[in-house]
């Protein structure tokens, strides 16, 4: 039955890619995001994400109106980063070995520049937000439910691709946290305000049901910046209250036993091993211009470059500013940190830019305080985990960038009415 549901749901998709490339984009985002094919048995080993990626290109041959790309200082970034991993790959000298990631993420990077070409008004910013919230948050509600169910006796787990781990999965809901906020703020009708209030708990619940010390920290960090920033504290204090009371209430003994050993972390074996992984990629980044690629996470890296090798091989680079560090060196990590510097600026600017008092300056503002947000969740959690290619900042990058350009053209159509020169 499930997945005889995916197939339905994977065929109108496709439909509607064909007949519109933003529905097109929308749907690659979703499930790019969700992996929602590889929840059923059937759909699991069917290529996905290939065939909607094909239609998608097939929409936008056909609507070539509906298609326009324009370039944007973020995407200036992910351009150059995307061509010096390019560089790096090739001088690894390990092609084979490092193929399946390359080719993995120069998809999704290929892909981002299509997807902003579709991305053309006020609307289509806001309907991104909506896959990136659909594609998660319904998943996070269910995990929050379970979180419940069980009394966090057991781990939230998520639904596969970057964000398959427990960990991994309750960052990316942590980050989606501050954008089903803005979703909340922009709706209309109560019933949906409602029900992304519970989602936004119940996804709360879900991350901390991981049983993630990381997500503990980003939760701690994305949602001081919320409070401060939003003009409703009151609502977001009553969620920040009833969550901690829930957790108080729900979690067991050793979910409060794992989070104290964030103050004891020599004792902790997964501590030293992200320390000794973090040394790993520092040291060969030192010795390798060109960092070693992709797949960094061997034994004889960590005997020639780390503190020791009894964790060498624990799930990966622990650290989004460390794995990109020691898979394309020095020259990889500024310009992935130029890249989201680019991205917190273009927020400031549409925040600085809009009118916070009217209704569409009022939402331009909300969105570009909730990207920070959610931008603060990816720097603080992304410190413990190997997610620096992850998608879905990079697509929330792109609505925030598209919202900036769309900004600036408003702001010189009105001084060129009024006769004012820019």
């Amino acid at each position: 039955m499930r997945d005889l549901i995916l197939i339905v749901f994977l065929a109108v998709a496709i439909v509607a890619t064909l007949k519109r490339p933003l529905w097109g984009a929308l749907v690659w985002i979703f499930v790019s995001i969700s992996s929602i094919h590889q929840l059923g048995y059937a759909t699991a080993t069917l290529p996905v994400a290939m065939v909607i990626g094909l239609c998608l290109l097939v929409s936008i041959l056909a609507h070539r109106s509906e298609f326009h790309f324009a370039w944007s200082k973020p995407l200036i970034w992910l351009a150059l980063f995307t061509l010096w991993m390019n560089v790096t790959y090739l001088a690894s000298f390990r092609l084979e070995e490092n193929y399946p990631m390359w080719e993995r993420v120069m998809k999704i990077n290929l892909f981002m520049f299509v997807v902003s070409g579709v991305i053309l008004t006020r609307k289509d910013v806001d309907l991104v937000i909506w896959a990136l919230v659909l594609a998660l948050g319904l998943l996070g509600a269910k995990g929050g439910l379970f979180t419940i169910a069980t009394g966090g006796t057991y781990l939230v787990w998520g639904p596969g691709g970057f964000i398959g781990g427990n960990n991994e999965f309750a960052l990316a809901l942590i980050m989606l946290i501050p954008l089903i906020y803005y979703l909340r703020f922009i709706s209309e009708r109560r019933w949906i305000k409602n029900a992304l209030l519970a989602m936004m708990l119940l996804c709360a619940i879900s991350a901390i049901g991981s049983h993630s010390r990381g997500a503990l920290l980003a939760i701690a960090a994305m949602s001081a910046l919320l409070i401060i920033k939003s003009k409703q504290r009151g609502i977001l204090s009553l969620v920040a209250v009833i969550t901690v009371v829930l957790v108080l209430v729900i979690m067991p003994t050793e979910w409060f036993d794992r989070m104290k050993t964030i103050e004891s972390y020599e004792q902790d074996t997964s501590a030293m091993g992200r320390i000794n992984a973090w040394t790993m990629a520092f040291n060969l980044a030192l010795d390798r211009f060109f960092g070693s690629s992709f797949e960094n996470v061997k034994f004889e890296y960590f005997l020639q470059y780390g503190l020791s090798t009894e964790t060498a091989l624990m799930q990966g680079p622990h650290s989004i500013y460390f794995q990109v560090l020691g898979q394309h060196g020095f020259v990889g990590l500024f310009l992935f940190l130029g890249m989201g510097i680019s991205v917190w600026r273009c927020a400031g600017r549409v925040i600085r830019s809009s009118d916070g008092n009217t209704g569409q300056g009022a939402r331009d503002v909300m969105l570009g305080q909730m990207t920070k947000a959610s931008i603060v969740a990816f720097a603080v959690g992304g410190a413990f985990l190997g997610l620096a290619h992850f998608d879905m900042p990079y697509y929330l990058m792109l609505a925030i960038s598209k919202l900036d350009q769309l900004t600036a053209k408003k702001q010189q159509a009105q001084l060129s009415r009024e006769g004012v020169t820019p």
